[in-house]
């Protein structure tokens, strides 16, 4: 029997529109994401001389930041399942880059809580965790492990590349500069690039997921083992009743203090042991180095055995990263230890995200991700404030970081308990016959 395929086109661009899903989501996590994280790092002992803040004062805005985003999940996430995530991706952006553009302008409390804490906050939920995680959940099935880590890569790549321009950046003008720029380019390239690109679903343009052809060829390309299929998608009221689901939120919730807390005191950690602000941020730049590898890593990792597996390899790992870091004394420890907790954090975003549609299926994701958000938002909301009101009370940053130590270790565990889920089968009874 002879079948003729249609040739595939060669083009120096991807023409399945879900690659440029991935980059839009990449650029949102590399100006958004970065500015609550790498590039508050660098900016919070600035801001710490400038304005005589304390620095559990400076970073309780991330932890409300944390809060209004997990909120706001809950009730964005099934409107993203129901009309995608582009009209919300960038509303978002321009709304938060306005806010980062304020920033530079702050000089009182209530108003850098109001524009880092409720503003930055409400355009984190459609720029990092519902837009693009829907989008690309929805977009991807058999390649999703791969998509996933090329777009959660953007926060890292900032780091890496982008801390020590803007170190420079802050030395020679000021901290506020910071926010400035990161505003405008959220504004006037992220905002006009998601509404061009992003669309709900491959089946309403035409495409089916993973850029796969229709007919023979598409099945011919079965999806791995590890993913469920549209067919065994649950619903948000199903999948809270599995045990599954607790347990992944609950391991989440113990790496998330380090997650957060870590990066956001990781510069006034270097400086506190004795780096000046433009060495701390070149160690703070191989944190950066390790996060951008570690999304490759966990990418392979997922795509090869599977989200279960690389939850628990990635939990353990995080406690021994940490372990080190802790035990770190000297500069060139610090440089050492820095990218270890880098490639393990760096994991983070990815495996999170993948983790809900590899378990509970695509067609809920939004709002599956919605409630797990909220479920988690105390520890990610906590980190940075919990670790640096621990700094403020012992002088030292060591003994929160062991504690975060034994948490990730304790997380490892339950992420190897937590199997796929199964639905109940009721059998039905025979009827014999004479």
């Amino acid at each position: 029997m002879n079948s003729t395929a249609p040739p595939r086109r060669i083009t120096l661009y991807p023409s399945f529109r879900g690659w440029w899903i991935v980059g839009v989501s990449f650029l949102a996590l590399f100006t958004h994401g970065a500015a609550t994280s790498y590039l508050f790092g660098l900016l919070v002992v600035p801001m710490e001389n400038d304005l005589g803040w304390s620095r559990t004062m400076l970073t309780g805005a991330l932890t409300v930041a944390t809060f209004v985003s997990a909120g706001l999940g809950m009730v964005l996430g099934p409107l993203f399942d129901r009309s995608g995530a582009r009209l919300g991706m960038t509303l978002s952006a321009l709304f938060g880059g306005a806010c980062l553009l304020l920033l530079a302008f702050t000089s009182v409390p209530w108003a850098y809580y109001a524009l880092l804490g409720v503003g930055v906050g409400a355009a984190r939920t459609g720029l990092e965790i519902v837009g693009p995680r829907t989008a690309i959940a929805n977009w991807f099935v058999r390649r999703r492990a791969a998509a996933f880590a090329w777009s959660s890569g953007g926060r890292a790549v900032f780091g890496f590349l982008m801390v020590p321009v803007f170190a420079v950046l802050v030395e020679q003008t000021s901290w506020r500069a910071g926010w400035a720029v990161l505003g405008v380019v959220e504004i006037f390239i992220l905002a006009p690039l998601a509404w061009l690109i992003v669309r709900r679903r491959p089946e309403d343009h035409g495409q089916f997921p993973d850029g796969d052809l229709p007919g023979a060829e598409r099945s011919e390309r079965p999806v791995l083992s590890h993913a469920v299929s549209d067919e065994d998608s649950w619903t948000l009221r199903e999948a809270v009743r599995t045990r599954t689901l607790w347990l992944i939120v609950i391991s989440i919730m113990l790496t998330g203090f380090p997650a957060t807390g870590v990066i956001a005191n990781m510069v006034p950690y270097f400086i506190d042991e004795g780096l000046d602000l433009r060495f701390a941020s070149t160690a703070f730049a191989m944190f950066g180095f390790g996060a951008m590898l570690g999304r490759p890593f966990w990418g392979f990792i997922a795509a090869r055995f599977g989200v279960r597996a690389s939850l628990t390899l990635w939990g353990f790992g995080y406690s021994l990263s940490l372990a080190l870091y802790v035990l770190a004394d000297t500069p060139a420890t610090l440089f050492a230890a820095a990218w270890p907790v880098g490639l393990v954090i760096g994991g983070s975003q990815q495996l999170q995200s993948q983790a809900w549609p590899d378990y509970f299926g695509r067609r809920h994701v939004g709002a599956i991700t919605g409630l797990t958000v909220l479920l988690v938002t105390p520890a990610m909301a906590l980190g940075p404030l919990v670790t640096a009101f621990a700094f403020d009370l012992m002088g030292s940053y060591e003994p929160i970081h062991t504690v975060y130590a034994a948490g990730s270790f304790l997380a490892g565990f339950f992420f190897l308990a937590a199997r796929r889920p199964r639905r109940k089968v009721l059998s039905t009874p025979s009827t014999g016959g004479a």
